[in-house]
């Protein structure tokens, strides 16, 4: 049972920093109101972040309502910031021409040759909480339902 609360805040966390830290990092100049965004791009990062925090707080109600399944709240609450923070990881190849950079006037930080991008860092630390948090929910239930669970 300590497990199944730890997970569930766990993945509170995750979904609520997802929804803030992406509003935070895209509400400026160097996204939506970037002069080098055409209008068209501007509104659909607002539309992205609207639907962002609206399916995050729909995970938390799932997570926290009493329910007879209580299971399918937490995979959902697992799924949202895995689904999205996981675009980090292959936009750029599925779309040429696409960049994690958001200036283009600077470059991003290096370890040994190697450009370290921060959405990509934070992008993994949340798609690791996540799954972490799910598997501290479902291992704190018992036996026979973590098996139909997973």
């Amino acid at each position: 049972m300590l497990k199944q609360k730890i997970g569930r805040i766990l993945l509170s966390v995750v979904l609520v920093s997802t929804s803030v830290v992406s509003v935070a990092v895209d509400w400026n100049a160097s996204h939506i109101f970037s002069p080098e965004w055409v209008p068209h791009a501007r509104f659909h990062d607002v539309a992205m972040l609207h639907l962002l925090c609206g399916v995050s707080i729909i995970g938390l109600w799932l997570l926290w309502r009493r329910s007879p399944e209580p299971e399918i709240g937490a995979r959902v609450a697992a799924l949202i910031p895995i689904i999205f923070w996981s675009a980090f990881f292959y936009t750029t190849l599925l779309v040429p021409g696409t960049s994690l950079n958001a200036s283009t006037k600077e470059a991003p930080p290096q370890i040994l040759g190697i450009s370290i991008y921060p959405n990509v860092v934070i992008a993994l630390i949340s798609v690791i909480l996540a799954a972490l948090g799910y598997w501290l929910y479902c291992s704190g239930m018992s036996p026979r339902r973590n098996r139909e669970v997973l």
